[in-house]
């Protein structure tokens, strides 16, 4: 009796396990979330046929570009210093909204005022999350002492 609820509960771990794994999200191609991206654009601004294709070739534009720079970094194969990073950050920043004012240039006045509202939740969203130390960063609710990520009881 034993052994058939041994056996029994295995297969049961190892069914739960398996199903985990396939529940996992789809690989997408660069093409498909670049597609992914401005379906998403076209609900939130109601896009018209001309703004959708000027907004893909721009995504696609910063794709491709995305992709060289990585390319060349790992042909280099040398490991990055602290300088180097906050460089390749800061021209990432650079290109991003080289992207957006690009994007915005498409767009209506409306849309465009739509666009830096989303622009600016997904900010707003990001804050509160930890920051290289653990700590939690942003604005805290009246219940929370000390940091939410720890217990050091710091005011920030």
């Amino acid at each position: 009796m034993k052994k058939i609820v041994l056996i029994l509960t295995v297969a049961l771990l190892g069914s739960i396990v398996t199903n985990a794994q396939q529940h996992r999200r789809p690989d997408m191609t660069p093409e498909q979330m670049v597609e992914k991206r401005v379906e998403r654009l076209d609900k939130a601004l109601a896009l018209t046929a001309e703004q959708k294709t000027e907004i893909t070739k721009i995504f696609v534009e910063e794709m491709q570009s995305t992709r060289a720079e990585r390319a060349k970094r790992q042909v280099d194969g040398t490991g990055e210093d602290a300088a180097a990073r906050q460089a390749r950050h800061q021209q990432m920043q650079a290109q991003r909204e080289a992207t957006d004012a690009k994007v915005v240039s498409v767009l209506t006045d409306e849309q465009a005022a739509k666009y830096a509202e989303i622009k600016q939740r997904g900010r707003d969203r990001g804050q509160g999350r930890g920051d290289f130390k653990g700590h939690q960063r942003g604005p805290k609710s009246p219940k929370q002492d000390g940091c939410k990520n720890c217990k050091c009881n710091k005011s920030e």
